[in-house]
C-alpha cells in the first residue's frame, strides 16, 4: 500500500491522489461483486455475479453453518467448538447489505478525496500525512498477515491433522445430505474453502476501508492544526484568507466524518457485539481443548485476528478524538495578538466550534476509542466467565 502520488509546482502545493491509498480495497472488492464501477448495478454480467457470490457464498454459507447451530446446542463445548466462526461469518451479511445501502454515499466520500482543500500545501504537512499513514499500513499488514494465516490454518486443518480421512470438514455446518462420501466431500470441501476467502475477503476489505476513512480524517485535523500553529502576518488579507480556508477546511473535515459515520455505524454496532460474543467463545475454547495441539493454535491464530480487527477501529477512531480535540490549541497558538478585530472573530469562531472533539460513534451508542477496546475485552471476559461456571455446574 502506498501513500499517494505527489506532484509539486512552484506555489509548492503538493496534489495527493488519495484515492491511491484505497486501489487494493476497491479492487478487491470488485472482485467480490460488491463495489460497481458507476455505483448502481445494471442488467449486465457484472451483477450476475454480484448475485451468484452473494447467493452462493454469503448466504449459502451463512445458512448451513448458522443451521448447525442448532444440531449442537446441548453440548456446550461443542457449541463453542462449532459456533464461535459462524458468529464472524455473519458479518459478511451485514457488511454486504451496508456496502449494498450505502454505495452512493461511499462513492461521495471516494470523490471528496480528491478535492484540493485535502491536499497538503507544503512538504512540512506531507510529511505529517506520510507519519499517520503509515501508521495504518502497519496495521493493514499485520491484519493481512493475521486474517489470511487464520483463514489458511482454519481451512487445512483436516488436512493437517489427518482428520480429512474420517470425513471432517474445516468447518462445522449441517447439511441435509451426507457429505462424508467421495466425491461430496470433496466439493463440499472446495465450497467451505471457497465461501470462507469469499467471506473474509468482505470482510477484510471492509474492515480496513472504514480504518483508512478514519485515518484520513486524522490526517486532516493534523493538516489543520499545522494550518493554524503557521498563521504568521496576521494582520494581512492573505492571513485572513488562510484563516477562511481553515474554517472551510474544518467545515469539510465534519461533513466527511459525518458522511462516513453514516456508513459504517451498522458495521461497528454489530462488530463490536459479535466481536464480544466470539472473544468470549474462543477464551472458553482455549480452556477445554489440550494445549499446545494444533487446534489450540488455530484458536490462538483465530483470536488475534479478531483482537486486530476490534484493535484498528478502535485505535482509528481514538486517533480521530485526539487530533480533532488539539484544533483549538493550534488555534491559540496562531499569531493572533497583532490581528485586526475580525481576524480575532473569525479564529475565535472556529476556537468555539471545535471546542466538541470529533467522535466516531456505533449509532450513537458508543465511541470508537480505547476506553471502548477495554469495555469490550473486560465484556469477553465476563461471558467467559459464564460460560465456565455453566460448565463446571
Amino acid at each position: 500500500m502506498f501513500i499517494g502520488v505527489y506532484f509539486f509546482s512552484r506555489s509548492e502545493m503538493v496534489i495527493l491522489d488519495w484515492k491511491w491509498t484505497v486501489k487494493t480495497n476497491i479492487f478487491l472488492l470488485q472482485l467480490t461483486g460488491l463495489w460497481p464501477r458507476d455505483g448502481t448495478y445494471k442488467l449486465d454480467l457484472y451483477t450476475l455475479w454480484t448475485l451468484i457470490a452473494t447467493i452462493l457464498f454469503t448466504c449459502g454459507h451463512n445458512f448451513f453453518q448458522f443451521s448447525n447451530m442448532f444440531v449442537v446446542l446441548n453440548d456446550l463445548e461443542n457449541f463453542t467448538d462449532n459456533n464461535y466462526i459462524t458468529f464472524s461469518c455473519l458479518l459478511s451479511l451485514i457488511k454486504t447489505y451496508s456496502l449494498f445501502s450505502n454505495m452512493k454515499t461511499l462513492k461521495q466520500l471516494m470523490a471528496v478525496l480528491h478535492k484540493t482543500v485535502f491536499n497538503p500545501e507544503n512538504i512540512r504537512e506531507r510529511i505529517l500525512i506520510e507519519s499517520s499513514m503509515n501508521i495504518w499500513k502497519v496495521v493493514y499488514i499485520v491484519f493481512s498477515f493475521s486474517t489470511c494465516a487464520a483463514v489458511f490454518l482454519l481451512s487445512a486443518h483436516p488436512i493437517l491433522d489427518g482428520s480429512f480421512r474420517n470425513g471432517r470438514l474445516p468447518y462445522s455446518a449441517w447439511y441435509p445430505y451426507e457429505t462424508q462420501k467421495t466425491p461430496i466431500y470433496e466439493i463440499v470441501y472446495v465450497y467451505q474453502v471457497l465461501s470462507m476467502v469469499y467471506l473474509v475477503g468482505v470482510i477484510y476489505n471492509v474492515d480496513t476501508l472504514i480504518a483508512l476513512l478514519n485515518a484520513f480524517v486524522g490526517v486532516q485535523c493534523d493538516i489543520l492544526c499545522d494550518k493554524l500553529r503557521n498563521l504568521q502576518d496576521t494582520e494581512s488579507s492573505a492571513a485572513r484568507k488562510k484563516l477562511i480556508g481553515c474554517i472551510q477546511l474544518h467545515k469539510n473535515i465534519l461533513t466527511f466524518t459525518e458522511k462516513s459515520n453514516r456508513f459504517y455505524e451498522r458495521i461497528i454496532f454489530s462488530q463490536f457485539v459479535i466481536s464480544t460474543l466470539t472473544t468470549g467463545l474462543t477464551l472458553f475454547q482455549l480452556r477445554v481443548v489440550q494445549r499446545f495441539s494444533g487446534h489450540f493454535y488455530f484458536t490462538i491464530m483465530y483470536e488475534s485476528a479478531v483482537l486486530t480487527q476490534i484493535f484498528m477501529y478502535c485505535w482509528f477512531g481514538n486517533e480521530v478524538e485526539i487530533k480533532s480535540n488539539n484544533i483549538p490549541y493550534a488555534a491559540f497558538e496562531a499569531d493572533w495578538v497583532n490581528a485586526d478585530l475580525g481576524f480575532k472573530k473569525d479564529l475565535l469562531l472556529l476556537i468555539v466550534k471545535s471546542q466538541r472533539p470529533i467522535k466516531v460513534s456505533a449509532m450513537n451508542l458508543f465511541y470508537l476509542n480505547l476506553n471502548t477496546l477495554m469495555t469490550i475485552l473486560r465484556t469477553s471476559w465476563s461471558y467467559f466467565v459464564l460460560l465456565r461456571q455453566v460448565d463446571s455446574g
